[in-house]
């Protein structure tokens, strides 16, 4: 109780004006009514900085950008695998409308920088193979595929784009939250529905004797049960618990997302560990959501030249509300 009524004479640490820009921004992702809890700025800001720190050190462990054009293209096999050909990595990137947006917008910068998510899978599949002077057709080989490409949000050099994905992982953190939030708010309409449902129920069963009908005594005690069932629902989303669930998200932003960075030797067909001369070592940072199932993405940072646009098209893109 001393430390209640001492705290209320002591000066509150005031947060900077980012800080504060940060919170109102994940706030508004998990559940707008965690402002009317108790001073809900300085409860989440330890945690937020914490969730940040990792966000900030998850972003700087990505391979640098690289550079789109016709040269990186012969020489880098991830691009190999991503676009088929030059032109194809000139349609793909060059005609989405949200970088010719960000070249319209920045007129006198020459180079975005963005990052590119994508589904990277291993199959098996049965292909040839020369085995002591024979061709077989039945050897198993595993094939790397890339596919579901997205690109995110340009930033104009690679320390901003650092600053955009932590951002983005960080809002990753609050839509666990939301979602969260979500499934308690559709688990109390369902308990409202069946409640009416009871109360009916317990009306249309009522007569005129004194002694209540094992029908209605059923129903009361259903009533009483559901009841007391969302009571504790209307408890868990009043401010302060929305709150404290947002808290608990961001203190486990290490344990809710991971970065895996893998290395593979990858021939020009996608062939893993082939017996082909131009077996590249390739890099895949894989950012993983901890989930029932996890979610793995592959990210690659692009720096995209100018040169790269094309002109606008009618085409929709890419998705702009990724990671990156």
């Amino acid at each position: 109780m001393w430390s209640t009524i001492r705290s209320w004479f002591t000066a509150k640490p005031k947060l900077s004006a980012d800080d504060e820009a940060t919170i109102e921004r994940l706030v508004d992702i998990a559940h707008p009514h965690i402002r009317l809890a108790r001073n809900y700025l300085t409860r989440l800001a330890p945690y937020m900085r914490w969730a940040q720190t990792h966000a900030n050190a998850l972003a700087a462990q990505l391979p640098a950008p690289i550079e789109l054009n016709n040269e990186s293209w012969r020489k880098d096999r991830t691009l190999q695998l991503l676009f088929a050909t030059p032109d194809r990595m000139s349609e793909v990137i060059g005609r989405d409308p949200g970088l010719q947006a960000w070249f319209a917008a920045w007129p006198l910068v020459d180079v975005a920088y963005v990052g590119l998510i994508a589904d990277a899978q291993e199959k098996v599949r049965f292909g040839m193979s020369e085995h002591a002077g024979q061709i077989r057709q039945d050897v198993p080989q595993k094939l790397l595929i890339f596919s579901n490409y997205q690109l995110g949000q340009p930033a104009q050099s690679p320390d901003a784009l650092m600053q955009l994905g932590a951002e983005r992982i960080l809002d990753t953190v609050a839509i666990q939250a939301q979602l969260a939030i979500a499934n308690v708010e559709n688990k109390k309409k369902q308990l409202e529905s069946t409640l009416v449902n009871a109360r009916t129920m317990l009306r249309m069963q009522n007569s005129n004797s004194m002694t209540p009908s094992p029908e209605q005594i059923e129903q009361q005690t259903r009533i009483k049960n559901l009841t007391a069932e969302l009571q504790v629902i209307h408890q868990q989303l009043n401010p302060d618990a929305l709150c404290e669930l947002l808290i608990t998200e961001l203190a486990a932003t290490p344990d809710i997302l991971r970065l895996e960075v893998r290395h593979c030797n990858v021939d020009r067909m996608g062939i893993i560990d082939s017996e082909s001369s131009d077996n590249q070592r390739i890099t895949l940072p894989e950012l993983i959501l901890q989930r029932e199932h996890p979610i793995e993405k592959l990210i690659i940072l692009m720096a995209v030249p100018r040169q790269l646009m094309q002109a606008p098209s009618e085409k929709h893109g890419f998705p702009e509300q990724v990671i990156f």
